[in-house]
């Protein structure tokens, strides 16, 4: 995960400080969560795909640092050319963090140090074509619960997105800032902007609309 933050640094810094996106269809930041793009959407009128895992390839010496050793779904023989279809092969264990592939730009975080990117993908329960990003404000119910409560702790919602017991019953988690860190779920969810999965945690001001 390390190598990972290193390798988004190295993106910023070539893209204007603005994260990767994946098939950004006329999505902007407004402060509040942004909405899942349909697939008729992305059809339409969205741009060629540029996940997050495509895009951070020039910038890893090798794909497989997108795998975690102690992830158990089954790696690709070749992982520039996973069988998805048969095999189920994944390329990689970790979910970006949803909020930071709709024009996000990272001067606009005020504590990156605070703010989770990068978390580990639930590989068992997540099949290899779906979504490798997370959304933390569906967690809490439907409708979306915004901002997010300290209570209830979502841990089985999340947990069909992340695996969070794949470390000692416990996760590893990338800020920001491109530190890792090794958490338990339960002691990691906040309310409010004290949410680590929010990019505008209570030491700094709301995320202003772009211009």
């Amino acid at each position: 995960m390390k190598q990972i933050g290193l390798a988004f640094g190295q993106y910023l810094s070539d893209y204007d400080g603005v994260y990767p996106t994946c098939d950004n269809d006329r999505a902007r930041f407004a402060g509040q969560p942004p909405d899942p793009e349909t697939p008729q959407a992305r059809e339409a009128s969205g741009p060629p795909e540029r996940d997050w895992r495509i895009v951070l390839q020039p910038y890893v010496p090798t794909v497989g640092i997108l795998r975690c050793p102690s992830d158990t779904s089954p790696a690709p023989d070749d992982p520039n050319h996973p069988n998805v279809d048969v095999r189920k092969e994944y390329v990689a264990s970790y979910s970006v963090n949803g909020w930071s592939e709709f024009d996000l730009k990272a001067s606009a975080i005020p504590a990156p140090e605070s703010w989770i990117l990068l978390a580990e993908r639930n590989n068992q329960a997540r099949g290899p074509k779906t979504w490798w990003m997370f959304y933390f404000w569906t967690w809490q119910g439907t409708p979306n619960v915004w901002p997010p409560a300290a209570t209830p702790v979502p841990t089985a919602a999340a947990a069909k997105d992340l695996d969070l017991t794949r470390h000692s019953d416990g996760s590893n988690w990338l800020y920001g800032d491109g530190h890792v860190r090794w958490k338990r779920f339960p002691d990691l969810w906040k309310g409010g902007r004290e949410n680590p999965f929010r990019p505008d945690p209570a030491s700094g001001p709301p995320i202003p609309s772009p211009q």
